[in-house]
Parts: C-alpha cells; sequence; structure tokens
C-alpha cells in the first residue's frame, strides 16, 4: 500500500481537531459533575480517533486480479514513466520540507526548554528519597521517565510543614505511579507532528491542567480531611516554572484559584463514575467510527479496465477491477523452461478533480524488480510500453480509469 504523507497528516488532523473539539467541550461537565480523573482520561479520545484514521485503509483489503492465464513477460524498468509520476507529485512536494522544518524546530524548542530547567536545579543532593535543587526557585516537580527523581527547592524543610511536605510528595508519587511523564511525551510528539494547528497546543494546556486536576482529586480522596492544608502548600510554592516534555509539576503554570477551588469538590458516588466512564467509553467509540467512516466516504472508487499485451502472443489479457484506490495483480509466467511468479501492487491518487497518479511496484519471484509510474486523465487510455530483455519479448500495458458508476470503455 503507497500513503501519501501530506494526505495521511491531513486525515489525522482532521480527525484529531474534531476529538479535540468534543474534549474540549465534555471536559468541564465531566470534571464538575463526576470527576477530574475522568476528565483527565477522556483526553485518550484524541489519540483513538487519530489512530482509527490512520488505520482505516486497513480494513480495506485491496482488490486482488488473478491472471490464470500465463503471462510471458512482466514489467520492466521504470524509465520514463517514473520521470512522469515524479512530476505528478510536484505539487505537494514542497510541503513535505516545510512540514519537517516545523516539526524539528518545535522538537529543538522542548529539548532545549528540557536542558535548561534541568541545567537551573543545579547539583542535585538527595535526601531521604527527595532530591534537593541548588536553590529555592526549583520544584517540586517529578523529573525523568525512567529514572523518575521528586524534585525539591532547596528550602523545602523550612518551606513547608511535615504534613505539606507529604502531601507534595504523595502529589508526586501519583504522576509517578500514573506514568504521566510519559502521555507528556506523547503529548511532546503530537504537538511535534502537528505544529501548525493551534488546536493542538491549545489542547496541550488543557490537557496539562486536567492532569494535575486528577492527581489533587487522587490525593484528596486519600487524604480527605487535609484540604485546607493541600491549598496552603499550593499558596507557598513560587509561580514561573517552565512547562518540559518530561517534569511533572506540583505548581504549574496554570490558575492557581481554579485548582483550590476544585479542592472543594466532594467526590460523586461510584454509580455516577460509572455512568461518567460508560459516557467517556462512548463518546470514545463513536468518535473512532466517525473518523473511519468520513475517511470511507473521502475515498472515491475507482473502476479500471486493464488489458496487457505480449509480443507473440495475439491474445490480449483482460480484467476489470473495482477499488477505492489500492490493488494487487498477481499472474504466473514461463519464460523459456522456468516459471515466474509476478506481482504488481497498484495505486491510485487524485491529481486534481480530473486526473489520476498511477503508481506500482512489480516484484518477480518476490523480488522487486520496477516501480514504474504514469499521470493520466479520468475516462482517457493510458500505456505503458516496456521493452524486453535477454531476447524476451516486450509488454504493453494499456489502462483506463474512471470513477464508480462511470461507464468504463469496453466494458
Amino acid at each position: 500500500m503507497i500513503n501519501s504523507l501530506p494526505e495521511l497528516l491531513l486525515r489525522l488532523t482532521v480527525s484529531g481537531s474534531v476529538a479535540i473539539a468534543i474534549v474540549l467541550l465534555a471536559r468541564r461537565p465531566l470534571r464538575r459533575h463526576i470527576d477530574a480523573g475522568l476528565a483527565y482520561q477522556a483526553w485518550l479520545i484524541v489519540p483513538l480517533a487519530m489512530a482509527a484514521a490512520a488505520l482505516q485503509p486497513l480494513f480495506a483489503a485491496p482488490v486482488k486480479a488473478l491472471v490464470l492465464r500465463p503471462v510471458l513477460q512482466a514489467f520492466g524498468p521504470a524509465g520514463a514513466l517514473a520521470a512522469t509520476s515524479a512530476a505528478a507529485q510536484g505539487s505537494t512536494g514542497w510541503l513535505l520540507p516545510i512540514w519537517a522544518c516545523g516539526a524539528l524546530a518545535t522538537l529543538a524548542l522542548f529539548c532545549l526548554s528540557h536542558h535548561v530547567f534541568v541545567r537551573s536545579l543545579g547539583a542535585l543532593k538527595v535526601r531521604g528519597g527527595v532530591a534537593y535543587a541548588a536553590h529555592a526557585g526549583a520544584g517540586p516537580a517529578l523529573l525523568g521517565l525512567w529514572r523518575q527523581r521528586i524534585v525539591v527547592p532547596l528550602d523545602f524543610d523550612q518551606r513547608y510543614s511535615t504534613a505539606e511536605q507529604a502531601l507534595i510528595i504523595a502529589h508526586e508519587q501519583v504522576h509517578a505511579q500514573r506514568a504521566d511523564a510519559v502521555a507528556n511525551i506523547v503529548l511532546a510528539l503530537i504537538q511535534c507532528a502537528f505544529w501548525f494547528n493551534p488546536l493542538v497546543h491549545l489542547a496541550a494546556s488543557r490537557f496539562r491542567f486536567d492532569q494535575e486536576l486528577a492527581c489533587d482529586s487522587v490525593v484528596m480522596r486519600r487524604h480527605p480531611s487535609q484540604r485546607r492544608i493541600y491549598a496552603g502548600a499550593m499558596l507557598k510554592t513560587q509561580d514561573g516554572v517552565s512547562l518540559t516534555p518530561s517534569v511533572c509539576h506540583w505548581q504549574s503554570c496554570h490558575p492557581l484559584k481554579e485548582r483550590i477551588m476544585h479542592l472543594q469538590q466532594t467526590s460523586s458516588t461510584p454509580s455516577r463514575r460509572l455512568a461518567g466512564r460508560l459516557l467517556v467509553t462512548a463518546l470514545a467509540a463513536v468518535t473512532a467510527f466517525c473518523a473511519l467512516a468520513a475517511r470511507a466516504q473521502t475515498t472515491p472508487d475507482y473502476a479500471i479496465a486493464m488489458t496487457l499485451r505480449m509480443d507473440g502472443d495475439p491474445a490480449p489479457k483482460e480484467m476489470r477491477i473495482r477499488t477505492p484506490g489500492d490493488f494487487s495483480v498477481r499472474s504466473s509466467a514461463r519464460s523459456g523452461e522456468a516459471d515466474s511468479s509476478w506481482d504488481g501492487a497498484f495505486s491510485i491518487t487524485a491529481v486534481g478533480s480530473d486526473q489520476v497518479s498511477v503508481r506500482s511496484k512489480i516484484s518477480r519471484n518476490g523480488k522487486l524488480v520496477s516501480e514504474p509510474g504514469i499521470l493520466m486523465r479520468l475516462g482517457e487510455s493510458g500505456a505503458l510500453k516496456i521493452a524486453g530483455a535477454d531476447g524476451q519479448g516486450g509488454m504493453a500495458v494499456e489502462l483506463t480509469v474512471t470513477r464508480e458508476g462511470e461507464t468504463v470503455p469496453g466494458a
């Protein structure tokens, strides 16, 4: 299957944006009426929708045409035909370098931010299983991806009471138990890949905020009588920390007032939490299904009339194929005393409103031998003429591509 990266990015952008919009609308009601943890889990809808859009072509099995009559010769080198196919891709080829530059620049910014943050901590000194930074302006935070460490400011023991220290450590331990740093890395990679989509960056800040509220909710369920102490610890923490992908900050750049107000929310009943999980599951299923259905509707079905002509063989081999874009042809051939198995994987991509690019990969006995292609108009015939080699006859492939429902010439 031959996929176009610009087309894939477009599919993922549309499906991801729709999923983000759904989560942005649902997160506040979920948080207010059910649980902050459920609002955080709802963000799984976004990668699920994008995965459904990306994997949709796998559900459409390629149409396979089996040539039962022996074929004496297979496709040869692409030659000038490959240049024709490259010209068809020129209209979108400039998008890939721009996208790659933006993705690499975003990745570089994240790496630089992480490097600056780690250097700002200074030399860490571990005491009692906690790493103390070199100054009072860093942390508390969970640092690292594989070997995680809880980093606290230099004056941690003096600034916070014993109860506040225990709650802060509990908060960071919840981050570690739920592998939130891994989720943040995945989020950063999505931001790099879709740097051009403002909804992704908006969702990133909301995701990190919901992540903190979910941790607060878990800590408060375990220590319901210490809400005031927990709020006091938040007020003592300095603002202005930088967000880096593999760091989970105790006090991040989120509205402190909203976090403190959320501490007053009481836990919902088990039945309400179950109803919320069912609702999120239903939203995820509907969103994934819509991503699959939308992709299926935007993929036109093509009807292909293909004729194979071999030198010295007056009887052409004809095939009629209907496919959404990808199909394969298999044939058995005898050349001299040896039998050969030929496989051709074809892909049809729309170029404008009335043209298609036909690309192929031709293999003989499992070994790739050629990748010819041709740019042609819908409803008009195109030909691939391939010269023979080593005394063997040549081949001519004639094909006509139309959209499903239109008349295929010669059908």
